[in-house]
């Protein structure tokens, strides 16, 4: 027997008539169904809170997901445009150092030209 029929059984009165046997009888049956019933429905509403459950822990995790891809991408640009500093600074010092180079031939060129206009060279 069910935990639900031992304690309706405990529960047994003396009955003196076949009428009360039959109403006690109809008793223990509706509420041994409200007991089936009230049963069945903690236990879809046990079922719903752990779904409910289940979407909000899946909820959480897309978000630290999407923060944690956010974060990394920030990152990723910063270090983008690290590199693209460091190159621009490499690029401009060459770009400064062939500048001087050519100064230093024209100067080394003019001063040649003078040199032999004067009778020096």
């Amino acid at each position: 027997r069910s935990s639900i029929d031992q304690g309706m059984v405990a529960a047994v009165p003396e009955l003196k008539s076949e009428a009360d046997t039959l109403a006690w009888k109809r008793e223990y049956h509706i509420r041994k169904r409200e007991a089936e019933w009230k049963k069945k429905q903690d236990e879809l509403l046990t079922q719903k809170q752990t779904a409910w459950e289940v979407q909000r822990l899946e909820k959480q995790n897309r978000l630290a997901a999407a923060r944690e891809q956010a974060r990394r991408k920030r990152m990723e640009e910063r270090v983008q445009k690290k590199h693209q500093q460091v190159d621009r600074e490499y690029r401009d010092k060459c770009r400064e150092v062939q500048i001087d180079q050519r100064m230093e031939a024209w100067e080394k060129s003019q001063n040649a030209a003078i040199l032999s206009q004067n009778g020096y060279g």
